[in-house]
């Protein structure tokens, strides 16, 4: 099962119509997701609008392709979903069996207030600094799926007091949400001269698909392999709208991002209830001391950043605010080592140690891997390639 949900997340990330919330950049998935004041001109329409601008005598450059994938089950709880149809049809085959009895009990019960989540994306991007008004045309998509049961206690009372009887028909439910979103989107940006400082400011209008899936079944039917078919699915499109500023002095950059400034509420599929995914705007502040030989780098979100949301039922626990470390480590232009951390303020994402490591002969050709390590059962990749000229 856990194989099914990741090649299905990245079955949607590959969706050539997707645009995203979130940005996967493999050099600053490797520094901590830390991209507001140290992304490059590249990704910078994936991180802030005003990089494009910040280095005008940079050249043409392509980034094609990068892709990466992200898997968070701290509590095993997918496989253990996986077993519990296994399980129950045991019980079910032999109710009066005490061990059966137990067995189910207690795998039941082992899945109360158990979440985990997938996420992916992809992206691509031309940027053309100039003197003037610098560009970067880009696509990014982003995909991320919410697994988690809905165990009521009045199941495991019958199923421990089956006595005589058939075993019970069961009303816990197990439930994927998953949201994909794919930008398309122009992000423009240039230079002013301000008391004696040089400020480049950027803007990125960008139309948008949102998708929900939304799949809901009874716990001991859980099937990885039907959570994404088209009954489960809505679709929408929109237009929004990023701003970013940037700031630097010798080797030391401020920037700041507003991204997704205009709201969208995405309505799921109705099952027993409705849920909402709420697209808001985002403000994160990031600093950064560049040098050719050492970058270190920081961002900081303004404010929470809100997912999943329903008028009645358990309360998913989605939302994040992040705080995230970064630093890079150039030998000469040719090669680069890097390290970051995240941490999340809401205590929604244990903390995330990242690793990465980039190639680049002659300056020229770019590629790039990183790694994200948070527990035996969590961890993501990335890789990209890019080309300047």
């Amino acid at each position: 099962m856990k194989k099914s949900l990741v090649a299905a997340s990245l079955a949607m990330v590959s969706l050539p119509s997707l645009a995203a919330n979130y940005s996967i950049d493999t050099r600053i998935d490797a520094m901590g997701g830390a991209g507001t004041a140290a992304a490059s001109y590249l990704t910078a329409g994936f991180h802030n609008p005003a990089l494009v601008a910040l280095e005008p005598d940079h050249r043409f450059g392509v980034l094609f392709p990068v892709i990466g994938i992200q898997y968070r089950d701290p509590d095993d709880l997918v496989d253990a979903l996986e077993n519990f149809g296994g399980v129950f049809d045991s019980f079910s085959n032999d109710p009066q069996n005490p061990d059966n009895v137990t067995a189910t009990a207690n795998a039941l019960e082992n899945l109360q207030n158990k979440v985990a989540y997938v996420s992916g994306g992809f992206g691509g991007a031309i940027a053309v600094p100039t003197s003037t008004i610098s560009g970067n045309f880009y696509v990014k998509g982003y995909t991320e799926a919410v697994i988690m049961p809905e165990v009521e206690d009045a199941d495991i009372t019958a199923i421990e007091n089956v006595g005589l009887g058939p075993a019970p028909t069961l009303t816990s439910k197990a439930r994927v949400l998953a949201f994909a979103v794919v930008d398309v989107g122009l992000a423009l940006a240039g230079n002013i001269e301000f008391a004696g400082q040089r400020i480049a400011l950027g803007i990125t209008p960008k139309s948008q698909k949102y998708y929900t899936y939304h799949y809901q079944v009874s716990i001991d039917d859980f099937d990885a392999d039907d959570w994404d078919s088209d009954a489960n699915q809505t679709e929408e499109s929109a237009f929004n709208v990023d701003l970013g500023a940037a700031w630097q002095t010798g080797p030391f950059r401020l920037g700041f991002a507003a991204k997704n400034l205009i709201s969208q509420d995405i309505k799921t599929v109705l099952y027993t209830r409705e849920y909402t995914y709420e697209v808001a705007p985002l403000y994160t502040l990031g600093g950064a001391f560049v040098t050719d030989l050492l970058t270190l780098a920081i961002d900081v979100d303004l404010n929470e950043q809100k997912r999943f949301s329903a008028p009645s039922g358990p309360e998913i626990k989605d939302n994040t605010q992040l705080v995230r470390l970064g630093t890079e480590f150039n030998a000469w232009g040719w090669a680069q080592l890097r390290a970051g951390y995240i941490q999340d303020l809401e205590d929604t994402l244990d903390g995330t140690v990242t690793l990465g490591l980039g190639l680049s002969p002659f300056n020229t050709v770019h590629f790039d891997i990183a790694a994200q390590i948070i527990d035996a059962n969590s961890y993501g990749a990335s890789a990209q390639l890019a080309f300047t000229f």
